[in-house]
């Protein structure tokens, strides 16, 4: 089978970012075409069918490999299970290589300019450290990656296409105090709490962007300004979704399967049934909102016979409730669906703002405070039990 010419379909892809206004800056087309993505995506990709994430080998599918790397919309999984997947395929994405168009977003978010010091958190296949190179120059470029093989991986990507950035095998959570302060600092892993390590390894008016989530809304994105007394603070920009930074890999499972039994169902309290939240599904900006305001609560959804009924779970460690059309249960010390009746209610009342009105305050030694509009804007607290 013969392979599609690939800097023909990279050509092509940069025709439809363009026409979607996906360049924000003169610069971006050029850099896109220069920095070939194909070059830094391994051989062997993996991509969800059925149940499971099966492999896709470059050679034996030369066509769909080439064309699955040389879309301008879609991530693509180059890891699946920390590198150890089963015989029947894998289950958890691990690494990958992000989107064109969400990395070409982050790029413009963080206003790069020759000169400027940047740290990477999680290296990936190197692609996005590339870029960063041809931006900023080589030895500007300091990227973090957690996992040792995937590190290996990157820089053999990255000398061969003539890069040498310095690439470090630790935990970017941690950052990389030795290469700082730096002007800007970029992850390509998301997290629902930014290290106060970035805080303090970023000069004052440098830039942190990072995606960000909360166990209502998986994508996000935090654009953090350091300020002269060491905090880090700005609004939320554009939403995308990235996978976790491993340390906190664990914190988005939900807790249900733990804290539910047959029997707790039995026992649980049976309550007037709210109105149904179909904006969980209808209204990102609502559902946004109210993972602010409901931090720790996970929601699950559980289709029902129609697509247009579904139930909802909603679950933290100790508690959690079940809401469909005709019914609805608490169980545990905590009264969830209230809460999440109530977070809507005041999203609602505060004249149902976007997610670009909310904004996130994190100091050096990682407390961070959500806010609507400004800095000292208060956020909604629920006032039941706090888990």
């Amino acid at each position: 089978m013969t392979a599609p010419d690939v800097d023909a379909l990279r050509t092509r892809a940069a025709d439809e970012l363009d026409a979607a206004g996906g360049f924000q800056q003169p610069w971006m087309r050029d850099l896109f075409l220069k920095v070939p993505r194909h070059a830094f995506v391994p051989d062997r990709v993996w991509v969800w069918s059925r149940d499971a994430y099966r492999p896709l080998d470059r050679t034996g599918d030369p066509a769909g490999w080439a064309q699955l790397v040389s879309d301008a919309t879609l991530s693509v999984v180059t890891q699946v299970d920390d590198g150890s997947p089963g015989p029947g395929g894998g289950a958890l994405p691990t690494s990958s290589i992000s989107a064109p168009n969400a990395v070409f977003t982050m790029l413009a978010t963080a206003d790069l300019e020759l000169g400027h010091q940047v740290l990477e958190i999680g290296t990936g296949t190197g692609y996005n450290a590339a870029l960063l190179c041809e931006r900023v120059g080589i030895r500007n470029v300091i990227s973090v990656e957690i996992d040792p093989v995937v590190a290996e991986s990157a820089e053999r990507a990255l000398n061969a296409a003539g890069y040498r950035p310095t690439v470090v095998v630790a935990d970017g959570e941690a950052g990389h105090p030795a290469g700082g302060p730096y002007d800007r600092l970029l992850s390509t892993a998301s997290s629902h709490r930014v290290p106060g390590a970035w805080v303090e390894q970023v000069r004052p008016g440098g830039l942190i962007v990072t995606p960000w989530r909360t166990t209502l809304a998986t994508s996000g994105m935090a654009v953090l300004r350091v300020t002269d007394d060491g905090l880090a603070q700005g609004h939320f920009g554009y939403p995308m979704a990235f996978m976790d930074l491993r340390g906190q890999r664990r914190d988005d499972q939900s807790p249900l399967r733990d804290v539910y039994t047959p029997g707790a169902w039995e026992g649980s309290r049976v309550v007037p049934v709210p109105s149904a939240p179909r904006w969980l599904d209808d209204d990102y900006h609502a559902r946004f909102a109210a993972g602010l305001m409901l931090p720790g609560v996970h929601v699950d959804r559980q289709d029902g016979d129609s697509e247009d009924a579904p139930a909802w779970w909603l679950s933290t460690r100790t508690s959690w409730a079940y809401v469909a059309d005709d019914t609805a249960r608490q169980w545990g010390p905590r009264a969830l669906l209230d809460d999440l009746e109530r977070a809507y209610g005041h999203w609602t009342e505060a004249g149902r703002p976007d997610l670009y009105r909310y904004g996130l305050t994190v100091t050096r030694d990682g407390t961070q405070r959500p806010w609507l509009d400004i800095p000292d804007g208060l956020l909604w607290q629920p006032s039941s039990v706090a888990e």
